[in-house]
């Protein structure tokens, strides 16, 4: 375990980086499809939509809505460090730029915004 820590805390940081931008762009691609057939479900009429929302009203769903966040908070600084790669921005410190802007960062804003949707939605208080 120790070893595989190193291996992707090193020289492999940007394979990591790199596999983790397509798992969750694969998530969000799953989640838009979820989403859209929930709006199809409007064609339905009304009460075919409360059906389909009706799913959506459990504590495991909440709970998915903040891995939601978390997926959407790490796609969105790792693309962003991808992208000031892209323009020539510190490529030589790209390893720790992923450690401290993808993950430490996206921790903080996640923490911060997680915890009170945890406490709304799933525990209702």
């Amino acid at each position: 375990m120790r070893s595989l820590l190193r291996k992707y805390l090193g020289p492999f940081t940007g394979h990591l980086a790199h596999t983790l931008q397509r798992l969750t762009g694969l998530l969000l691609l799953l989640y838009l499809f979820l989403h859209v057939r929930t709006i199809y479900a409007l064609a339905g009429g009304p009460q075919a939509f409360d059906r389909a929302v009706s799913n959506f009203r459990t504590p495991l769903f909440h709970l998915l809505e903040i891995g939601l966040l978390g997926v959407v908070i790490l796609h969105a600084l790792n693309g962003l460090r991808i992208t000031l790669l892209d323009l020539g921005v510190a490529q030589s410190r790209q390893r720790s730029l992923f450690w401290i802007f993808s993950v430490a960062l996206g921790a903080i804003v996640f923490l911060a915004a997680a915890i009170p949707l945890f406490l709304a939605s799933v525990l209702g208080r």
